[in-house]
C-alpha cells in the first residue's frame, strides 16, 4: 500500500517535470533553466504553486499573478502519469518483480511525453524514442521470471519487426501516394535507400543477407564518396517476386523471407537514425530532414521509432496486437472526429502509444482469447 501512494505521488512529480519537457524540447530549449513560470507573464513559480494537481485547483486554474488561465492539460499530464505509476505497481508489484519495474516506469513517462508533444507539434523527437528503445531493450535484463515481459532477443525481436513494419507502410505507402515516382529524398552515406535494400536482401535471403545488403551498401556509399542508389520503384516492384520466390524454397522459407524483410529493414532503419541523431547532435549545423517536405508520406518516420519502442518492451506477438489496435483507435477516433465537426489533424503518434499500452495491460487477454477462436488455447 504504501508503495503505491508513493509511487503515484513520484508520477505526479513526474508528470510535473513532464509538462516542462513537452513545452520546451520541441522549441530546442534547455528544461532545467530557467526555473519554472507563467507561460503568459513570466512569473516564477514558487514550491507552493508546483504541487502537482492541487497547486492548480487551488488557484482555480488561473496564474496567482497575472489571473490569465493556465490550461488543464497541466494537471491532466500528472494524473496520467500518477495513475500509470500506480496501475505498473500494481501490475507487477515491487516486492514481487522488484527492479523490473524501473524501465516500465520510465518508458511509460517517455510514451507520455511523445503523444503530448506529437499532439501539439506533429514530431516525435529522437532524443526521446531512440534512448526509449536502448531503455526497452536493456531493461530486460532486469525482468523477472513470469513477469509476463519480453526477455532480451524477443525485446530486439520486437524493436526490429515494430520498425520494420511502421518504416514499410512509410515507404509503400509514400510510393503509392507518389503515384509510384521515386522519392527525393537524398541521404549520405546511410538512409531509406539503404531500408530499400534491406527489405529486397531480406526478402531473398533472410535477415542477415538483408542487414549486410543494406551495410554494404553503405560502405560503397563512403568508398565513392556520394550517394549510389537504385530508384524506389524498382525495389519495390522486386520485392513482391521475391516474396513469392520463397514459396518454392530455393532460398529460404516463406516465414524466413518475410521475417528477414521486416527484421533487417527495421534494424537498418534504427541503425540510421542512430546514426543521424548522432550526427545532429554532435555536428553544428542545421538538422537533417528525415522527410522532403513536398512528399507525401503514409506514416512519419518518428512513428517508425515509436513502433520500435513498443515492440521492445512487448515483443513482437503483443507489438501486433498494439498496432492492430492503434489503427483500430485511430480510425474510430477520425470517423469521431468528422462526425463531430472536427477539422484538426490528430497525429498516430498517441494512438500507437494508446494502443501499446493497452497491449502492455491487457495483451495477454488479447492472444488468449484470439488462440482460443483459433481452438489453439
Amino acid at each position: 500500500m504504501y508503495s503505491l501512494v508513493f509511487l503515484g505521488i513520484l508520477g505526479s512529480l513526474i508528470g510535473s517535470f513532464a509538462n516542462v519537457v513537452i513545452h520546451r524540447l520541441p522549441q530546442r530549449r534547455s528544461v532545467a533553466f530557467p526555473a519554472s513560470h507563467c507561460p503568459h507573464c513570466h512569473h516564477r513559480l514558487s514550491p507552493l504553486e508546483l504541487v502537482p494537481v492541487f497547486s492548480w485547483l487551488v488557484l482555480g486554474g488561473r496564474c496567482r499573478s497575472c489571473k490569465k488561465r493556465i490550461s488543464f492539460r497541466y494537471p491532466l499530464i500528472e494524473l496520467i502519469m500518477a495513475a500509470g505509476f500506480v496501475l505498473l505497481a500494481l501490475r507487477w508489484p515491487v516486492e514481487q518483480h522488484g527492479p523490473a519495474l524501473l524501465p516500465l516506469l520510465i518508458i511509460f513517462a517517455m510514451l507520455v511525453i511523445m503523444a503530448a508533444i506529437d499532439i501539439d507539434h506533429y514530431i516525435l523527437p529522437d532524443s526521446l524514442t531512440l534512448p526509449a528503445i536502448f531503455v526497452g531493450v536493456l531493461g530486460t535484463l532486469l525482468y523477472s521470471s513470469g513477469s509476463g515481459l519480453p526477455d532480451l532477443l524477443e525485446a530486439l525481436t520486437g524493436a526490429v519487426v515494430g520498425a520494420g513494419i511502421v518504416v514499410l507502410i512509410n515507404r509503400v505507402g509514400g510510393l503509392v501516394l507518389r503515384k509510384f515516382h521515386d522519392t527525393k529524398e537524398r541521404l549520405w552515406p546511410i538512409g531509406m535507400d539503404q531500408v530499400n535494400l534491406a527489405a529486397l536482401g531480406g526478402a531473398v535471403g533472410g535477415l542477415l543477407a538483408g542487414i549486410a545488403l543494406a551495410l554494404f551498401a553503405t560502405l560503397l556509399n563512403l568508398l565513392s564518396k556520394k550517394t549510389l542508389r537504385l530508384k524506389e520503384p524498382l525495389i519495390y516492384s522486386l520485392l513482391v517476386p521475391a516474396l513469392l520466390l520463397s514459396t518454392t524454397g530455393l532460398l529460404v522459407k516463406p516465414l524466413t523471407a518475410i521475417t528477414g524483410s521486416l527484421g533487417a529493414t527495421g534494424a537498418i532503419a534504427i541503425l540510421g537514425a542512430v546514426y543521424w541523431w548522432l550526427r545532429d547532435t554532435l555536428v553544428q549545423g542545421t538538422p537533417h530532414d528525415q522527410e522532403t517536405d513536398e512528399e507525401p508520406v503514409a506514416m512519419g518516420f518518428g512513428d517508425v521509432k515509436l513502433a520500435a519502442v513498443l515492440g521492445a518492451i512487448l515483443g513482437w506477438e503483443k507489438l501486433l496486437i498494439a498496432l492492430f489496435l492503434s489503427f483500430l483507435i485511430g480510425a474510430l477516433g477520425g470517423i469521431i472526429s468528422r462526425l463531430m465537426g472536427g477539422s484538426r489533424f490528430v497525429p498516430f503518434g498517441p494512438y500507437l502509444v494508446f494502443g501499446g499500452l493497452l497491449a502492455l495491460f491487457l495483451g495477454d487477454l488479447f492472444l488468449n482469447w484470439y488462440l482460443g477462436l483459433l481452438g489453439m488455447a
